[in-house]
């Protein structure tokens, strides 16, 4: 009996070591699949950090572009626009120095013969030994009839310099001989000595003169000293005279 249950004992210990033994494999598997599932999912938090980075960098980096683009093509167009304007000036300033210049060469001599508003005819010859300062306007220029009262101031002045406004009936879409006549009557003004080109035949076009008002400066020889383009106010008149014999 003792020896039955001795065996017994034995059996039932062999039994719990193998019980023991396939726990211990068990739970060895259990934390290798752990491990390995552990493993797995780092690798593939990797991989998704890596496509995550990848797609921001790309995506940063189109944003960047852009702008960059955006930031470079503002800049050029600033940089052109400046140096196209540059060039403009410097053009046109070029051109008007040299269309100044040659009509200053060409019609060094100026002459003219023209009238009065009582029909009078008035040559440049008669200012002999005088400084001369032609204005040149059409009643339909804004600018030029509102400088007339003060040019009339100055004419009432005693400058050193004759100062002589002309006309020209007729030309660049300024009335006729009549209509004009009629039309300055009524400005009141006293003291300049205004000068009709009828058509322009006899002086403007001479000149080129293409636009208005235009100040044509001539020196006591009768010689054209200077040409401006445009408005000129009383001072600027006065200086420009007085810089020229």
């Amino acid at each position: 009996m003792k020896l039955m249950e001795k065996k017994n004992l034995k059996k039932v210990a062999i039994a719990m070591a193998c019980v023991a033994v396939l726990s211990g494999c068990t739970a060895k598997s259990e934390t290798k699949s752990g491990t390995d599932a552990n493993s797995s999912s780092t690798k593939n938090e990797k991989m998704m950090d890596k496509d995550d980075k990848k797609m921001m960098d790309k995506d940063d980096k189109k944003m960047m572009d852009k702008d960059d683009k955006k930031m470079m093509d503002k800049d050029d167009k600033k940089m052109m626009d400046k140096d196209d304007k540059k060039m403009m000036d410097k053009d046109d300033k070029k051109m008007m120095d040299k269309d100044d210049k040659k009509m200053m060469n060409d019609k060094k001599k100026v002459d003219f013969k023209l009238k009065d508003l009582n029909g009078k005819e008035v040559k440049l010859s008669d200012y002999k030994g005088k400084k001369v300062y032609v204005k040149l306007w059409a009643s339909w220029c804004s600018i030029c009839t509102s400088s007339l009262p003060n040019l009339d101031k100055l004419a009432a002045k005693n400058n050193g310099f004759e100062i002589v406004s002309v006309v020209a009936p007729g030309y660049l879409n300024e009335r006729n001989e009549k209509d004009f006549k009629s039309w300055y009557n009524g400005l009141g003004l006293k003291n300049i000595k205004t000068l009709m080109d009828t058509n322009g035949e006899n002086f403007v076009k001479s000149l080129g003169i293409k636009g208005y008002p235009d100040s044509i400066f001539i020196g006591s020889d009768g010689s054209l000293a200077n040409f401006h383009a445009g408005h000129m106010d009383d001072s600027k008149i006065i200086e420009t005279m007085n810089s020229i014999k």
